[in-house]
């Protein structure tokens, strides 16, 4: 799928796919309040250029999102420890 972002073409065929663990929720404004909803397949990617992207599907439409590495990192401590420690090094023991 392509996306394009702020000026930018993110081709998911050309990057890597790291992680399929993370969880994440479509926000919405209905009536004046907001709300979140459960999304389904989501996808964290890296490209070639180091430019991340979160990808998923809301009510059968597919979204993406650029996301900066403290995002990522932030996902992939919460959601897959072992994909976080595989990019970014192992973390300190307690």
């Amino acid at each position: 799928m392509i996306f394009v972002i702020n000026g930018l073409k993110y081709d998911t065929d050309k990057m890597e796919l790291v992680s399929e663990r993370c969880k994440y929720y479509h926000t919405s404004t209905i009536l004046g309040r907001h709300m979140l909803y459960t999304t389904d397949e989501v996808k964290v990617w890296k490209s070639r250029k180091d430019n991340w992207l979160l990808t998923y599907t809301y009510l059968c439409k597919h979204y993406a999102k650029a996301l900066t590495e403290i995002e990522v990192k932030g996902l992939l401590m919460e959601y897959d420890l072992k994909t976080y420690e595989k990019i970014f090094g192992e973390l300190e023991e307690a």
